[in-house]
């Protein structure tokens, strides 16, 4: 009968062309829209390249310190090297990464004895970030603990980077000018996309190399330049190691001048990134909620647009549905038809959707990210969304539902009505 049904509803689609262009475009508009916001959460929340221990990660951005007895006069900022030991030594804590973001400007990069320079983001690292992150190496090998404690000149580069000073990627072991100093290349990575603000760069050094990471604030050295990340051995034992760090700040503070506050934190890897504010805790209901009213606005609205076109079109078949119940066609037989005919045309509006997705994410510009997060760099030359990351098995879920959610919503409501006459009103009303 479903086969039926779906020839049924190619015929009566090539009667109605222009109620089905209607419907195709309208229906994959609105899922090109919400499918562009699906994309732009799945890949600041989901175990993406090279943050695929997102899942296992916890993240600590800002430090709140204040006198005890005047907690107005707080100071905030971000994680000085004092956390970083604190959370190393916690159980069931494997690796704690520590990242110093210098400034996006001036830093250059030439080979010796050329003029070409190039202008490129840096990020200076400690040797667990390569194991709380996992950038795929196309030659060469991470930054060691050695390399941390000798401050030694070496670093990985990024794959354009690579390119554009040596046109290979093959190049560990040589040498380039860093502000004028010589640097080895200890290993080549995959180039990380804008989209993962915490870990992209065009090179990465040694944390030690930069004074500005031994930081502390005079009154607490939790106070300082870092963002620190914590790799758990296990995601059930998360909750555990939250409780555990601020216990070990508690234990800190006890019998100091000042107060240290981590404000909710160490927050989920997915969530991170909405915490923008160094001295309050993200609203995370409020966010949502403002989200889902999006989602009902963008799925909706067209929603009953679709719904009174449908019920036009009911009204133009009812002798057609008469005619039916009077050979035996149940209410139920109908209902399906009619809702069988919907579902045909709604998923040709996915497929459209999805290529309308597709074609605003990738025409937009890396701005597009911005929306949620202002950290992003649109300035980078890297691709700011991946294959990998556009391209998933949730996108196409999530498509599939949102099918199923219009075709429903838009579809019942007329179809029920339209068929609740008896088979003499319907065919009297259309003699």
């Amino acid at each position: 009968m479903i086969q039926i049904y779906f020839k049924q509803a190619w015929e009566v689609m090539r009667r109605s062309p222009l109620f089905s262009s209607i419907y195709v475009v309208g229906t994959g508009l609105s899922i090109a829209l919400t499918m562009t916001l699906f994309i732009i959460f799945y890949v600041k929340t989901a175990p993406v390249y090279p943050e695929y221990n997102r899942d296992r990660t916890l993240v600590v951005r800002y430090v709140k310190t204040f006198p005890s007895q005047r907690p107005e006069n707080w100071n905030a900022g971000m994680v000085g090297p004092r956390l970083v030991e604190l959370a190393d030594s916690l159980p069931h804590v494997t690796d704690v990464a520590a990242i110093l973001i210098t400034s996006p400007d001036g830093n250059f990069v030439a080979l010796p004895g050329q003029k070409q320079a190039f202008d490129v983001r840096l990020l200076y690292v400690n040797s667990a970030f390569w194991r709380v992150f996992t950038p795929r190496f196309l030659s060469g090998k991470p930054l060691t603990e050695a390399d941390e404690k000798a401050r030694s000149h070496t670093a990985v580069i990024s794959e354009s980077l690579a390119r554009r000073l040596f046109a290979s990627t093959d190049v560990a072991g040589q040498t380039f000018l860093y502000r004028g100093n010589p640097y080895t290349v200890s290993g080549v990575v995959q180039d990380v996309s804008s989209a993962t603000p915490n870990v992209v760069a065009d090179l990465w050094v040694p944390l030690t190399l930069e004074p500005l990471a031994n930081y502390h604030n005079p009154n607490s050295e939790l106070l300082g330049n870092l963002t620190c990340f914590l790799l758990v051995d296990d995601d059930a034992n998360k909750e555990r190691v939250k409780e555990a760090l601020c216990d070990a700040v508690r234990r800190y503070d006890a019998g100091r001048e000042y107060t240290n506050d981590l404000m909710g934190q160490p927050d989920e890897a997915a969530l991170s990134s909405f915490r923008t504010d160094a001295v309050n805790a993200p609203d995370l209901g409020g966010l949502f909620r403002s989200l889902l009213y999006i989602v009902l606005a963008l799925l909706f609205i067209p929603a009953i647009n679709l719904s009174g076109m449908i019920a036009s079109r009911m009204d133009r078949r009812t002798a057609e549905l008469g005619i039916r119940k009077a050979y035996g066609a149940t209410r139920r037989t109908l209902l399906g038809q009619v809702l069988c005919e919907n579902l045909l045309l709604t998923l040709l509006g996915a497929v459209a959707g999805l290529l309308f997705c597709y074609l605003i994410v990738l025409t937009s510009g890396s701005w597009i990210l911005t929306l949620f997060d202002a950290e992003v760099d649109i300035n980078l030359p890297v691709p700011f969304l991946t294959m990998e990351m556009l391209f998933n098995p949730w996108v196409f879920l999530c498509a599939f539902g949102l099918c199923l959610v219009l075709n429903v919503v838009s579809a019942l409501l007329p179809a029920w009505m339209g068929l609740r006459h008896t088979i003499v009103q319907e065919l009297y009303t259309k003699r």
